[in-house]
């Protein structure tokens, strides 16, 4: 497709438009110029400047008022407020008809039989400073509301266009005022130029600095869960995925053949084949450098191109060489972000002719994938999925929404059943069918694999669920009996006239609920032993960890609101006993010293440079939306010019500390020594290993061992990738065993999966006692670890305690709440928060 300069200036009469300066549209386009083109409500050409998130939607909502053609949902909202824009574009008469044309369109590919019109979704720049792609968003629409040629008149009649103008938008404001605020008058195409390195945490991540392009599947954030309530209503034949990357040329899908999920569907493949000539035959008109099937996979399903393929869609990925400035100095030559937005509206036109050309195979496509499913269900070899609560039905209810955010179909289960030694109880347990629609999904987010045809991931290489959840569940054999009496949530509420109240610590809320207390100045205690308390003739048992609050010894006038959270605290899902006496029976009375005082919980996290803007995004997140707690974050550069006796804890994410001096170290030991903890994860943790107690001499140590030199053996030069993917640890399930009398493994079972991302070994502890987690032996469960680093986490430890004087200092060879959506072990976190100032000193006597 030839693309030739439009001449707007002479053509309009109502409007003065700068004459542009790039050639991007068709030279059939014949434009409706009563249409505001973008650069008339922007001032200024598309590529002087980023554009913003509210210039971005005015925009839009300018073309729905003055085209018929156009029409606006706000899905949504982001953390920060922003909306979220679905514009469809099509003929004035679908518009007219949208929703039956969308009912028709589902009900097509049920059935394989329909007359509903193509639907293209065009999706830019989930990751915010990766904009030419929002930035071609404004010259795509108008583009299909102005133009009066007969092709785009023709393809709105058969084609129903879903463009979301910005996936990310407050990641997209981010950068844009990075961008806009170092601009030169004159551009700077030297990558040492600031503008082009962007200062922590980039604009890359949403508000709370996740990477919304891994949250398809987890559904952790607004942003993820509004798009793929619209993505199942309206089950796009084609959605598009546009990003930027370092690389030189313009990368379309297919990826690495090898590389793609083995439950997507081979002619998945092809009918992503099918666009190729289209792509090529545009960016070869422009003289533009591209490559595909080269370089990116298409294997974890939680990401945009890669989600749909397990969904019944074509989900393509773009990758367009960033520009963070007006211009780049590469190695193949000048860019400018102007030639980058105008290369994804090339990618986006391209798409749209090739799919409509196309259209009836897209439509036999997604009709013929989910019979495909159907006949793959009727296929294996068992017949559901059982999962279990895990002694929280909280827990597995969050878990269910998701399952329900995706349409996969569950029940509860009738009758209890045995599998494996684990018991599934009615009212405790759920069943997933194997015969439903999305039984491909479905398997993909329950199976467990260990083999791969190319072990070389972009990503994480498993995601399993209900080990995420740390649940219990297995394959069924039969369909067992099954109900669908709708279980809620609802807890237990506590009695206004007990003596005590008690909450086990296995729920998820219970963090929450105790921070809640906390900051009503209740008096919290936690026990230190298991125990039973009588109800009638029932006797209840608890665990370590479980919270006891004690109506006597509180201030009179905190009573009231106390009870009031607790009711609540029900009210959301959270069991709380009550009981009339202190005395138990079995285990230490409720008034006895086994149950410790839960001090305050003052945090300080550490973030900017220096550490990893992702895990510390994760730690906020989790204290701010998950905990309640106002969170100080401070720069790590700020850390020595702060008094860190107002602080209980000092939080410390993934990063890099070495610049952290012997003073400071030497500080932060004393603050330890005098009572504060230290929760330090991964880079954090081996650098914690550097800090020196009893007033030992560390002053060369940094953390880092002087290993023996051994000689290198030689390997071939060819054989450097899969010799890297051995060694690099993207992200699988391992099992890990826990000591569930330690305060950090308080309200676990011995056996839980967790997360293995990185190759972060802990120094061991010379303490016998201070190992509350340990790797199992041969521990991987799910995804690829490579032999080398598998033997080396053999039996390992996950999570280190040592008591230091007062303190503590708590290590973690992995983030227990990755992503987010790691719920099954976030609260091993928690526990180093709360509990890390009740772990007592367990030196032997010598």
């Amino acid at each position: 497709m030839r693309l030739l300069a439009l001449i707007l200036g002479a053509v309009m009469t109502s409007i003065v438009v700068a004459k542009p300066s790039v050639e991007y549209l068709p030279v059939d386009a014949d434009m409706d110029f009563s249409l505001t083109p973008p650069e008339a409500q922007l001032g200024w050409e598309p590529g002087d400047w980023r554009i913003q998130h509210p210039a971005l939607v005015q925009y839009m909502y300018t073309l729905a008022e003055q085209s018929d053609r156009v029409s606006i949902k706000v899905t949504g909202h982001t953390y920060e407020q922003k909306p979220l824009l679905q514009v469809i574009i099509t003929s004035p008469e679908n518009q007219a008809n949208l929703e039956s044309l969308r009912q028709a369109h589902l009900e097509g590919a049920n059935s394989g039989s329909s007359d509903a019109p193509l639907v293209v979704w065009l999706g830019y720049s989930v990751h915010g400073d990766e904009a030419s792609g929002s930035n071609a968003a404004p010259i795509v629409a108008w583009y299909l509301a102005a133009s009066q040629s007969d092709y785009v008149e023709a393809l709105l009649d058969d084609t129903i266009v879903i463009i979301d103008p910005s996936l990310n938008p407050d990641g997209l404001d981010r950068f844009a005022n990075w961008a806009n605020s170092n601009a030169s008058k004159n551009p700077v195409g030297d990558l040492n130029a600031r503008i082009h390195r962007q200062d922590w945490p980039s604009g890359r991540t949403n508000h709370y600095l996740f990477d919304l392009n891994r949250d398809w599947l987890p559904l952790v954030h607004p942003e993820s869960r509004a798009r793929i309530s619209e993505f199942h209503r309206w089950l796009p034949h084609v959605i598009t995925d546009h990003h930027e990357t370092g690389d030189d040329g313009f990368f379309f899908q297919p990826g690495v053949p090898t590389r793609q999920h083995p439950l997507t569907t081979a002619e998945n493949l092809e009918m992503t084949r099918k666009l190729v000539p289209y792509h090529s035959a545009s960016f070869d008109s422009a003289g533009e450098m591209y490559f595909t099937e080269d370089t990116y996979d298409d294997f974890y399903y939680g990401k945009g191109s890669t989600y749909p393929d397990i969904n019944g869609s074509i989900g393509i990925l773009y990758e367009q060489p960033r520009v963070n400035g007006a211009i780049m100095n590469r190695k193949s030559g000048q860019l400018t972000f102007t030639e980058a937005i105008h290369n994804h509206v090339r990618m986006s036109l391209s798409t749209l002719m090739g799919a409509y050309e196309n259209r009836d195979e897209f439509k036999r496509y997604q009709a013929g994938f989910f019979r495909q499913m159907r006949q793959r269900a009727g296929k294996a070899d068992f017949e559901a999925w059982v999962i279990g609560d895990g002694n929280d039905r909280v827990r597995a209810l969050k878990l269910m929404d998701v399952f329900r955010r995706h349409q996969v179909e569950y029940l509860e289960l009738a009758d209890e059943i045995k599998i494996d030694g684990t018991t599934y109880k009615p009212g405790h347990a759920w069943v997933i069918p194997v015969n439903q629609r999305q039984f491909g999904l479905a398997q993909a987010m329950l199976e467990t694999r260990t083999k791969f045809e190319d072990n070389t991931f972009y990503d994480v290489s498993a995601w399993n669920m209900a080990m995420a959840y740390n649940l219990p569940f297995a394959k069924l054999s039969r369909m067992p009996d099954t109900s669908n009496s709708g279980m809620t949530g609802q807890g237990i509420a506590p009695s206004a006239d007990a003596v005590a109240w008690v909450i086990s610590w296995q729920q998820l809320e219970a963090p929450a609920l105790l921070q809640k207390l906390l900051d009503a100045k209740a008096t919290v205690r936690v026990a230190t032993r298991p125990f039973a308390m009588a109800r009638g003739s029932e006797s209840i048992g608890f665990t370590e960890g479980s919270l006891v609050i004690l109506t006597g010894i509180q201030d009179e006038d905190k009573t009231e609101d106390i009870l009031k959270i607790l009711q609540q605290a029900a009210v959301d899902g959270i069991d709380v006993h009550s009981f009339n006496t202190q005395l138990s029976s079995n285990g230490p009375g409720l008034g006895t010293s086994h149950f410790k005082v839960l001090p305050e919980f003052k945090p300080l996290l550490i973030v900017g440079q220096g550490t990893r803007s992702y895990d510390a995004g994760e730690a906020w997140f989790q204290l701010d939306q998950n905990l309640g707690v106002a969170p100080v974050m401070t720069n790590l550069s700020r850390l020595k010019s702060i008094d860190l006796s107002d602080y209980s804890h000092l939080l410390m994410v993934d990063g890099r500390y070495s610049d952290i001096g012997n003073k400071e170290k030497r500080r932060i030991a004393s603050w330890i020594e005098s009572g504060g903890v230290l929760v330090a994860v991964q880079g954090a943790a081996s650098w914690a290993e550097s800090l020196c107690f009893d007033g030992n001499g560390c002053e060369n140590n940094n953390g880092e061992e002087n290993a023996k030199q051994e000689p290198v053996k030689d390997l071939a030069y060819g054989d450097f990738n899969d010799q890297r993917a051995q060694r690099t640890v993207g992200g699988a399930i391992v099992e890990a065993l826990a000591d569930p009398t330690h305060p950090i493994a308080w309200g676990y079972d011995r056996e839980l999966s967790m997360f293995r991302r990185g190759s972060t070994l802990l120094k061991a502890s010379e303490n016998a006692f201070a190992t509350p987690v340990r790797y199992a032996k041969d521990p991987l469960l799910s995804g690829y670890i490579g032999p080398q680093r598998l033997t080396e986490m053999d039996g390992q430890a996950a999570i280190i305690a040592e008591r230091h004087g007062k303190g503590a200092v708590i290590r973690f060879a992995n983030n227990p709440i990755f992503r987010g959506f790691w719920r099954g072990t976030e609260k091993l976190w928690f526990n180093a928060l709360y509990f890390g100032p009740v772990i007592r000193s367990t030196e032997l006597p010598k």
